[in-house]
């Protein structure tokens, strides 16, 4: 498989991590101002005490077949696993994968993790948010088959996979070593930079051909 997109998409779907919400890309459609640019509420109609990773998958496929053709699909934390989840169902032009939450391929498979229904504070349990980041309830279920491991072995498209200083290995070099995807390391940036610091954002223009202004108001690396 290819790891560099063959053509620009003409929309880019953008999903999520735990506990967080389509807010968190707030700034990125500015960036992409040739393409389509949507993020998918991962929680949109569910009972989140029972919600799935395959529900959230659902959300995902669902919101792709909305939106002009072909679609690349950016996922951050959860939201990458979610996004490889959905692939093959959408048949992307392109994968990315911001420190996505590592497959069973990576991560491992125990069967012996509990899955069961209810609802949990992700700042309890992943620590604070940025100031002003908003967080909300996250489904027990789906973080419970997460740590079960949930089996992708393989992408039907060209994938990016991103990363930075905290899960550099896990869920950067690992994950694209899976997929043979081409790579982004970030030095200096943490697990939400990632989603928040702009030059992600230009690393991810670049790996899909599209043009995006430069901007001369932060450093350059």
């Amino acid at each position: 498989m290819t790891a560099v997109a063959p053509s620009a998409p003409a929309s880019l779907l953008l999903v999520h991590g735990a506990g967080s919400g389509p807010w968190v890309f707030e700034d990125w459609p500015e960036s992409f101002p040739s393409l389509r640019v949507e993020a998918v509420d991962l929680q949109d109609g569910l009972d989140i005490g029972r919600a799935s990773m395959a529900d959230y998958a659902e959300r995902v496929v669902v919101a792709s077949r909305a939106l002009p053709q072909p679609v690349s699909l950016c996922g951050w934390s959860m939201g990458g696993l979610v996004v490889l989840q959905a692939a093959a169902r959408v048949g992307p032009q392109s994968v990315i994968l911001i420190e996505s939450s590592p497959p069973g391929e990576v991560q491992g498979f125990d069967p012996d993790a509990e899955i069961a229904a209810g609802e949990f504070d992700p700042e309890i349990v992943y620590g604070s948010f940025p100031p002003g980041m908003p967080a909300r309830s996250e489904s027990s279920p789906a973080r419970g088959e997460r740590k079960r491991g949930i089996s992708v072995p393989s992408l039907p498209c060209p994938s990016l996979v991103i990363y930075g200083d905290d899960f550099r290995e896990a869920r950067g070099a690992a994950i694209a070593g899976l997929y043979g995807s081409q790579e982004r390391d970030s030095p200096g940036l943490g697990h939400w930079d990632l989603v928040l610091d702009p030059r992600v954002r230009e690393a991810v223009a670049a790996f899909l051909g599209v043009f995006r202004p430069v901007s001369a108001t932060y450093p350059r690396s």
